[in-house]
């Protein structure tokens, strides 16, 4: 099955020769449209009036006060591209543009009053344009205007409105920098002597005197103390450790361990006599009983030389807690004091440090007083010469050419804008035909073309038999499927309902009734049975009875008038697809090929009923019954897919109700044509 579906996904593979092809199809609308697109935009274009335009070129600069200890009150001299873009939202300010109107009277050079002025804002807005040159300091301010000089006479204007606000603003904020220098030197005169007043009388206060050194005195006495410390804490913890040591070899009975700790030659000693009198009592229990007079004197001396090791133990503890005793005693003693000079250090610190902050903030202020008053002076000469942030590069000049694109060339442009949009619109109408067209279009889909049907008035019209175009259809469709193959049950399904899968299943079994096949069709529509409708047969027992062993297949097995065979779904109680799943489907179907020489299953939709995938997995092979240009090709694809993934075995796709004139201008020519009726 993997071949089969190789193709699955190329279904929107790029087909130029299709592209082409449909446009040919379509010449007569495309020339239509692009004639009446191309008339609304020549009218257009030859009714445009010419427009020019005039450019002037502005430098910014950055021309602040030059006090550069006050960088954060002047703005500094820093420059960015926001500086740029800043100057150029003012100069696309609406209040500048008013300026510029009132100064060259721009209501009555557009013939209006003065009193529509502030009406003419806007399309004065829109003449103008103002942009920078990339990361330069430069802008261009470009006016649009019928009139070349008018062009050029109101950017210049607009241009020297710009540098007028720049110098007003100049002057405005050199005012309020005087202003604000005579506060602040008043400010910090009075916080000057607010300070050194603060500084002398915390001196007075707590009587301190920088440099007397008694910041140092108290660093040496700690200091001292805690060298005088360090010894004693050392010794300390190495007795703790002895201590404990001794205590843990005694709770486990370790000798040696006792008698290296101890650093005792009477414990040495001691040890040596225990060692000989074990030694006398291992030699006399080789040679007498455990009672005899000797053991039992050496068992003594044994006895005693181990007391006389655990009193000397004692012994060593004793003097060991002592000598901790006192080591804690001083310890303490050291430590207090420590503490307490080190509470003094502190006071004295914090005192020292509260004065010398008092100081320091008592020079800050008289720094920041002392720059006040020398720049004052640097102020004073710079207030009569405010200048703007700005230059003029270039004045703008009235143009010889008007600003539009040559109307020839636009309307160039218009008749091939007129037949692009003219294609789009037909590939929109082609694609909201979303159904299979055609042959090709089943094949790229990986999918095998089965044959068509065409469209009929009844298509349960059993005369349509006699018509060459209708029959010639449904005998393609049996070469293509049937014909020199060993396939016997084929099972007819649809992506939705009303395809015309059931009328296929109808023609082609009188088909081959005609043939003189014995033809056995099975109506498996769990939804809407209208095969059994359509053969004029009442509902009753019928595949569902046989499955779940209630009826014989004999018995469910129906002649129809039109000379094949009819077994009806049954009843809907009993319906489940574990049933259709079962070995008695298999069983069932084993038998049935051995009375007929074709099965036809006619089943639902199989994107909506579960038992129709149940029944694909079943049968020798699928046919694909789906509209012509109706049924959209991702319902199709979305069909085929879940066929696919149960390894359905599709042998192809017919398409149904085919209108053959409109079939013969979207098929590629390869297809075969139907005769036309006789």
């Amino acid at each position: 099955m993997s071949s089969q579906y190789s193709q699955l996904e190329q279904t929107n593979e790029f087909d130029i020769r299709e592209i082409f092809l449909t446009l040919w199809r379509h010449r007569v609308l495309i020339l239509t449209i692009s004639a009446i697109a191309f008339f609304v935009a020549a009218i257009f274009i030859l009714t445009r009036p010419a427009y020019y335009k005039a450019t002037a070129s502005l430098m910014v600069e950055k021309g602040n006060l030059n006090l550069p200890d006050f960088a954060e009150v002047t703005g500094g001299d820093q420059f960015s591209n926001f500086t740029v873009q800043t100057e150029v939202k003012v100069l696309t300010s609406s209040d500048l543009a008013l300026k510029t109107m009132e100064s060259i009277n721009y209501a009555e050079k557009t013939g209006h009053s003065a009193d529509q002025l502030l009406n003419l804002v806007g399309s004065f807005a829109r003449s103008l344009n103002v942009s920078s040159q990339g990361s330069s300091k430069i802008i261009d301010v470009t006016f649009q205007a019928p009139n070349p000089q008018d062009a050029a006479l109101i950017a210049n204007a607009h241009v020297d409105s710009y540098l007028n606000l720049q110098v007003e603003n100049k002057q405005n904020e050199v005012n309020k920098l005087r202003e604000w220098f005579h506060g602040k030197v008043g400010e910090l005169k009075d916080d000057v002597v607010r300070k050194s007043q603060a500084v002398e009388n915390f001196r007075a206060k707590e009587k301190l005197a920088i440099g007397q050194g008694s910041e140092e005195l108290f660093l040496h006495d700690i200091s001292d103390l805690a060298a005088q410390l360090t010894p004693i804490q050392v010794k300390k913890f190495d007795v703790e450790a002895k201590i404990k040591a001794l205590e843990l070899a005694k709770e486990e009975d370790g000798a040696d361990t006792l008698v290296t700790l101890s650093e005792s030659p009477a414990m040495n000693s001691l040890k040596q006599q225990e060692a000989l009198a074990a030694k006398e009592v291992q030699e006399l229990r080789s040679r007498y009983g455990s009672r005899h007079p000797k053991i039992l004197a050496a068992q003594n001396a044994l006895y005693q030389a181990r007391q006389s090791i655990a009193s000397e133990v004692e012994k060593t503890l004793e003097n060991l807690k002592a000598e901790l005793h006192s080591m804690e005693a001083q310890e303490m003693l050291l430590t207090g004091r420590l503490d307490e000079v080190k509470d003094m250090s502190d006071t004295q610190r914090e005192k020292l440090i509260h004065l010398k902050t008092l100081i320091v903030e008592r020079d800050a202020s008289q720094k920041q007083l002392d720059s006040f008053l020398a720049n004052y002076e640097s102020l004073q000469s710079q207030i009569n010469f405010a200048q703007p942030d700005a230059s003029v590069i270039s004045r703008a000049i009235a143009p010889s050419w008007p600003s539009n694109p040559s109307k020839f060339f636009m309307l160039i442009v218009a008749a091939l804008f007129s037949g692009i949009l003219a294609s789009t619109i037909i590939f929109v109408i082609e694609m909201l035909r979303s159904g299979l067209r055609n042959y090709e279009d089943i094949r790229r889909m990986g999918l095998k073309p089965m044959g068509i049907l065409p469209e009929v008035t009844d298509p349960n019209d059993l005369t349509l038999m006699g018509a060459s175009n209708h029959r010639e259809a449904i005998k393609k469709i049996y070469v293509a499927a049937l014909a020199g193959t060993t396939s016997k049950s084929i099972l007819f399904s649809s992506a939705l309902p009303r395809e015309g899968r059931t009328t296929l299943v109808f023609n082609l079994a009188h088909y081959l009734v005609s043939l003189h096949k014995k033809v056995l069709v099975i109506d498996a529509d769990f939804v809407k049975p209208m095969l059994t409708h359509l053969c004029k047969i009442e509902e009753g027992a019928g595949m569902m009875e046989v499955l779940n062993g209630v009826a014989n297949i004999q018995d469910v097995l129906l002649k129809t008038n039109a000379g094949f065979s009819l077994m009806r779904r049954g009843d809907m109680i009993g319906l489940s697809p574990e049933g259709m799943a079962s070995k008695a489907f298999e069983e069932m179907m084993g038998f049935l090929k051995n009375e007929f020489d074709y099965i036809l299953i006619d089943s639902g939709p199989v994107l909506s009923h579960s038992e129709s995938e149940v029944l694909c997995k079943k049968v020798d092979g699928v046919i694909i019954v789906t509209e012509w240009m109706e049924t959209s090709r991702k319902n199709v694809h979305n069909m085929v897919t879940t066929l696919h993934d149960i390894s359905a075995p599709v042998l192809g796709v017919v398409l149904n109700r085919v209108d053959l004139d409109r079939y013969k201008k979207v098929t590629s020519g390869s297809d075969f044509l139907l005769a036309r009726a006789n």
